[in-house]
C-alpha cells in the first residue's frame, strides 16, 4: 500500500507496491516513471537495470530477496540515491560513480529525491558466482560478516562508461549481454581483490579521531556527513574512506553505536525512554524506541535503572 509520509509531500512504497511483469518491475503510476529491468547472465548472476522519476520524494523499502550472501556493483548513470540500512549504513549512489557493496539479507530504505532521474545499473553475484568468477579467497573475505560492507565509492572510467552504453543498447541479445556484464565485471575486479592498504598519514589519522570526538560531543544535535567532514577539515570522501581504514566502519554506523551506547547507559541511570532519546538526537520517543530495538534486539523500556 503506497503511504504519504511528511504530510503530502513524499511517498513511501514497500516491495507488495510494485508490479513485476516477466523481467520487467515497476512502481504504480501514481508514483512517476519508475522501472527496473532484470536480465539474467548466469546462475546467480543478474543485471539490473533501472529508471526512476517520482514526482515527490520517494522512500522505497527494500530487503535482500535471497538468503544469501550477495555482492552488488552499482554504476551511477544519472542523478542520485542513496540506501539506509536498518542497521545504521548509508550507501550512496551517484552519477559517475561506481559503488561496491557485499552484505547478506540487507534490509532498509532507498531515498529518491522528486522530480529527479535516477537511471543506474547494477551487477547482483550470489557467493556462489563470486567464487566462480573471482576465486574462493575473495568471496571468503567479502562475505565474512553478515552487514553491509561498502567496499568501494569511486569515480568509474570511460571504457566502463562505453560499457554501460554498449549494454543498454544491446540488451536484447543475450549474448552481448552476457559479454558486456563480464567485461564490466572484469574492469572492477581490482577493488574487491585482497590489496595492500598503505597506512593513514599522522596527520590523518588525528583527524579521524578528532571526527569520533567531534561526534561523542554533539550526538543530540542533527547529523550531516558534510558537517563533520568540515569540522575536521577532511573532503566527504576522504573522510568516507578514512572510516572505513580507521575504524572498520561508516560514519553512519559509527554515529549509530555512539548513540546506542549512551542511550543504553542513560537508561540504566534512570532517564525514561524519552529523555534518553532526546539526549542522542531522537526527537521523538517512538522513533528512538525503534532504533534501540533494532540495535539491541530489546525495548528501551525494558532497560531498568535508578529512578531520577
Amino acid at each position: 500500500m503506497i503511504q504519504a509520509f511528511q504530510g503530502t509531500q513524499s511517498y513511501r512504497l514497500t516491495a507488495a507496491d510494485a508490479e513485476q511483469q516477466g523481467n520487467l518491475r515497476s512502481l504504480p503510476a501514481t508514483v512517476g516513471p519508475c522501472l527496473s529491468r532484470f536480465n539474467p547472465v548466469a546462475e546467480g548472476f543478474t543485471v539490473v537495470c533501472s529508471d526512476y522519476l517520482p514526482v515527490r520524494p520517494l522512500i522505497e523499502e527494500t530487503c535482500n530477496p535471497h538468503d544469501r550472501p550477495m555482492l552488488v556493483l552499482t554504476f551511477g548513470m544519472a542523478g542520485h540515491s542513496q540506501f539506509r540500512g536498518r542497521d545504521g549504513s548509508e550507501t550512496d549512489f551517484t552519477a559517475g560513480q561506481l559503488t561496491v557493496t557485499s552484505f547478506h539479507g540487507s534490509r532498509g530504505e532507498r531515498r529518491y529525491r522528486a522530480g529527479e532521474q535516477v537511471s543506474q545499473l547494477r551487477l547482483l553475484l550470489s557467493a556462489d558466482s563470486v567464487t566462480h568468477y573471482l576465486g574462493q579467497a575473495v568471496s571468503d573475505r567479502l562475505f565474512a560478516t553478515g552487514r553491509v560492507v561498502n567496499h568501494a565509492f569511486t569515480p568509474y572510467s570511460r571504457a566502463t562508461g562505453a560499457l554501460l552504453k554498449q549494454f543498454t543498447q544491446g540488451a536484447d541479445d543475450a549474448l552481448m549481454r552476457q559479454i558486456h556484464a563480464l567485461n564490466l565485471l572484469a574492469q572492477q575486479r581490482h577493488l574487491v581483490e585482497e590489496v595492500k592498504v598503505r597506512p593513514l598519514h599522522p596527520r590523518d589519522d588525528r583527524q579521524l579521531e578528532q571526527a569520533r570526538e567531534w561526534m561523542l560531543a554533539h550526538l543530540d544535535e542533527p547529523f550531516s556527513l558534510s558537517t563533520l567532514a568540515m569540522a575536521v577539515g577532511l573532503s566527504d570522501y576522504k573522510l568516507k574512506q578514512g572510516f572505513h581504514q580507521r575504524f572498520n566502519t561508516t560514519p553512519g554506523q559509527m554515529l549509530l553505536q555512539l548513540r546506542m551506547e549512551k542511550a543504553h547507559r542513560l537508561l540504566e541511570q534512570g532517564y525514561q525512554v524519552a529523555q534518553a532519546g532526546w539526549q542522542v538526537g531522537y526527537r521523538h520517543a517512538n522513533n528512538f524506541s525503534v532504533a534501540f530495538f533494532r540495535y539491541f534486539g530489546r525495548q528501551a523500556s525494558a532497560v531498568v535503572g535508578k529512578k531520577k
